[in-house]
């Protein structure tokens, strides 16, 4: 290679290096890559102490996304949550009402079964507890037999109770089911007519 080539090259490398120099408005090399990643274009700006003013604008408008997503994460989360107890709670009050919740399909089911059984437990419950003439028989607590086969020896008031909380727990789930597919039916409906379909 000759000396003019050598001479050239030199000579290209320092017009490029020139030129990102003006580009930038004399903003230093960190500034540039900033604006750049924010997405906005370093020739348009003439001084340093504009960069970090738009640098500063970007990335505050950037904090409200951030926080919404934080928050929507959260909310999916603690739903998460609340279905996981949920499952455990229904699982737990079948052991105790000897109901087999694995072969049950829809909540509602669950729900349904559920209530004929604590019916039934809190009316014999009431029942045995009429028959005994001695009070003192009234506070030991006895089991009950139900129609699913199991000897229930729980108080009929936290039965209750549980069961409640349950039934509530599983309407509030199909109660934001509901409004979740009628939100997309809605979204259908607005995209049908946008389309002219």
């Amino acid at each position: 290679m000759g000396i003019e080539a050598i001479l050239s090259v030199n000579a290209n490398m320092t017009t490029a290096v020139s030129r990102v120099h003006s580009v930038g408005g004399g903003l230093s090399e960190e500034t540039i890559k900033k604006l750049l990643a924010l997405g906005i274009d370093p020739s348009s700006v003439k001084s340093e102490a504009q960069a970090q003013t738009l640098i500063a604008q970007a990335e505050k408008a950037k904090e409200p996304k951030k926080v919404e997503q934080t928050q929507s994460t959260q909310q999916a989360q603690t739903s998460a949550v609340d279905k996981n107890q949920l499952f455990l709670d229904i699982k737990e009050m079948g052991k105790l009402l000897g109901i087999d919740t694995t072969v049950i399909k829809d909540l509602k089911d669950v729900v349904d079964k559920f209530d004929v059984a604590v019916k039934e437990f809190v009316n014999s419950a009431s029942a045995q507890a009429n028959k005994a003439v001695n009070p003192q028989f009234n506070n030991v607590q006895k089991s009950v037999r139900i129609s699913t086969g199991v000897d229930v020896v729980a108080k009929p008031e936290q039965v209750q109770a549980d069961f409640k909380s349950i039934k509530d727990r599983v309407e509030k789930l199909e109660n934001e089911k509901k409004s979740m597919y009628s939100g997309q039916d809605m979204l259908g409906m607005l995209n049908r007519m946008a389309l002219g379909i």
